[in-house]
């Protein structure tokens, strides 16, 4: 017998990420997150599906292990984890073994693919990450942060610091002060050794990717002298000559914010995700650049595959079970005439393929449906692909396929050479069977100036339609994301408590097109606000909700949108405003990057418009809400800083408003995908109980 899903079934969640395949394609190693109940702590380990179904626990302890990444020859895993360094003896390169067995921070181990012991393969002061095989695996490519070290007592405890900040760009949201280190890229052989630091500089360099021969690495980087102000990584290639560096090139003008880069297999193209410096909207696009023998930087010019495809080449895709949008990079068929790309579209995030001539309109995919595909990879050869895919009632698994030369049908509907996915893990399997959940119900309409609009409603899993339910609008953030197919617990939780719940994505929203997105630059809260109304007409035709108790939820821009709406409508009976924007002004300088949206978002500065910035700003209609309030924030949010949540507290308390505010301590803009464990739950209870005591039934308010 099934039942209703909870809260607290946070807690017996597992978030499965990073499927990476091995190179002949017949082992995947992926990671599987937990939450421990008992000291409400994530942990992290990696699996290993093995050829013959069997899938088991590659990593064991309490330490946390990502980033799996297999040898050329498959025999050995490389992962980074924080365990503890049982390193006996000491190295000229790490200094002592005390020092190594001190070093708190993730670094690169090494692990036999048929079982064994774990060898710790670098001791880097502020850790390190990504790691990437060599072809000829004699190598281990990474990334770290070089920088000064922070200055403790001789008791071991951190002496507080004077940060003298000379440049814009200086904070990160989840990650802090940002000003001080870079992230470089260093090699090391696998045998063990002194790493070789192959970039250096005021910038940082990420994304990685060696070339077939072993010759070069592609990867990309934010070098102009504005790159503080609006960073906009560029494409490079450093030649790699006997472990060392050797000649850099630039392949890109600063135009293309790029990331992502991929070698064909014969290592003439490469290819790499990319969306434009300004009025980009966040929509990505797939990009190939040809370096056949004589390239000059500056003499090509990379050509865009998906210039007339509206998806967009990440994962913008919405769900409660992960904190990142993830871009992998592209893959490549084995001939190196096609390419595989995840995008984002019209609510699903799929697996498409992409000619080299070209995507058109509509390409085809190798994963149909309502689906949200998170992250994929590609065996060495080309010929399968392990992918990371859910939907909005069941939480992403690992699931993989071969790949054929004859391409899988459209999107409208596969065709007969399209490839059978098999399912590699259940890890989430055991909770679903005891669990009802609530199927989404597609939900087109007509938005503002009658453009065509997508929304979804989600009811109760007993649904009864002789019952008039309370309806709940959420409304994503960004603006440039999307909702969709991706599994929602809050969702879920609120459908389960007696609950309609809406979603939609109203004009800026990714997954439409880039003019789509861009449709609410300079005009926040103007026609995207009634692109939302007119879903709640939408869904109050469906029938079945009582229009008299109806609320509202939002987070980041989806908050600035809840503080929008209540000060432009009546229509709600309860709100709720989690990590929100509601002062465009100050926002400017107190978002860890504000002022980039006088570029990309606003369209002008707060000193050359004010009244614009003014004028979109729900604090400025903060008198006329009379709507209940429930305000979420956290006290580390650097997106959306706490001072926005005080304003807006502050003004409906002077005002004498209904209004509850709730910040937690420590966390950042992240915490209902990614937060404390313990803290996501107290989250999930305030809101429930807010619409619980303002949206029951009138008979149970006397």
């Amino acid at each position: 017998m099934t039942r209703a899903i909870t809260i607290e079934d946070l807690y017996r969640l597992r978030f499965v990420s990073q499927p990476r395949l091995s190179p002949d394609g017949s082992r995947v190693a992926f990671v599987v997150t937990t939450i421990d109940e008992r000291e409400h702590e994530y942990r992290s380990a990696i699996w290993v599906a093995l050829p013959n179904g069997e899938v088991r626990r590659f990593t064991s302890g309490r330490a946390k292990a990502h980033s799996p990444s297999w040898s050329p020859d498959g025999r050995w895993l490389a992962f980074v984890s924080d365990r503890d360094s049982d390193e006996p003896a000491a190295s000229p390169a790490a200094g002592g073994a005390a020092e190594r067995r001190a070093q708190p921070s993730s670094q690169i181990w090494l692990l036999p693919a048929d079982g064994g012991e774990a060898r710790q393969l670098t001791w880097m002061e502020h850790g390190a990450e990504r790691p990437v095989w060599s072809p000829d695996g004699r190598y281990l490519l990474f990334s770290a942060q070089v920088g000064p070290s922070d200055e403790k007592t001789p008791a071991g405890k951190p002496l507080p610091k004077a940060r003298v900040i000379e440049r814009l760009w200086y904070r990160l949201d989840g990650v802090g002060f940002i000003h001080e280190r870079r992230s470089h890229l260093f090699l090391i052989p696998v045998e063990g050794g002194e790493p070789v630091q192959l970039t250096d500089g005021d910038w940082d360099d990420a994304d990685a990717a060696w070339s077939p021969d072993g010759q070069q690495i592609a990867f990309v980087s934010s070098r102009a002298e504005d790159r503080w102000r609006m960073p906009c990584p560029d494409l490079y290639t450093l030649t790699i000559i006997s472990g060392q560096p050797g000649e850099l090139r630039c392949w890109t003008n600063g135009s293309l914010s790029c990331s992502s880069p991929s070698w064909s297999p014969d290592g003439r193209h490469l290819a790499f995700l990319a969306m434009q410096k300004y009025r980009s909207a966040n929509h990505v696009d797939l990009y190939v650049l040809s370096l056949e023998e004589g390239a000059i930087p500056g003499q090509v010019q990379p050509l865009c595959l998906t210039s007339d495809f509206e998806g967009s080449c990440v994962d913008w895709t919405n769900s409660d079970l992960g904190d990142e949008h993830l871009m992998p990079p592209p893959g490549w068929s084995a001939d190196g005439q096609t390419l595989y790309a995840l995008a984002s579209r019209r609510g699903a995030t799929r697996l498409y393929v992409i000619p080299m001539s070209g995507a058109g309109p509509e390409p085809p995919t190798l994963t149909p449906g309502a689906v949200h595909v998170r992250d994929f990879s590609l065996n060495q050869a080309g010929q399968r692909v392990a992918l990371l895919m859910g939907s909005a009632t069941q939480p992403p698994e690992i699931y993989r396929c071969s790949l054929t030369t004859t391409a899988p049908g459209p999107e409208a509907g596969q065709g007969a050479g399209a490839p059978t996915l098999e399912q590699v893990s259940h890890c989430n399997d055991e909770l679903l069977r005891e669990l009802k959940l609530a199927s989404p119900e597609y939900l087109p309409y007509r938005g503002c100036d009658d453009w065509p609009m997508d929304g979804w409603l989600l009811r109760p899993p007993d649904y009864d339609p002789a019952r008039r339910y309370p309806l709940i609008v959420e409304i994503h953030g960004g603006p440039n994301t999307q909702y969709g197919y991706g599994f929602f617990h809050e969702m879920q939780v609120l459908a389960a408590a007696g609950y309609v719940i809406l979603y939609t994505n109203p004009r800026g929203s990714c997954g439409y097109g880039r003019e789509f997105a861009l449709a609410v630059r300079g005009a926040w809260g103007e026609k995207d606000s009634l692109d939302i109304l007119a879903g709640i007409d939408a869904a109050l035709q469906q029938g079945g909700i009582d229009e008299q108790r109806i609320g509202v939820i939002g987070g980041s821009y989806g908050g600035f949108m809840t503080a929008w709406l209540i000060g432009h409508s009546h229509r709600f009976r309860a709100a709720v405003a989690d990590r929100s924007v509601t002062n465009l002004v100050s926002d400017f300088g107190s978002s860890d990057f504000g002022w980039t949206f006088a570029d990309d978002e606003l369209d002008t500065t707060p000193w050359e418009d004010l009244e614009r910035y003014w004028r979109m700003s729900p604090l400025a209609y903060v008198q006329h809400m009379r709507t209940p309030l429930l305000i979420l924030h956290s006290e580390q949010d650097l997106r959306c800083n706490i001072e926005q949540a005080d304003q807006l507290f502050a003004a409906l308390k002077y005002l004498g408003r209904e209004v509850r505010y709730v910040r937690f301590e420590g966390q950042s803009h992240g915490l209902s995908r990614g937060g404390h464990p313990s803290l996501r739950l107290q989250r999930l209870r305030f809101i429930v109980d807010w619409f619980e005591h303002h949206l029951r039934e009138p008979e149970r308010q006397q």
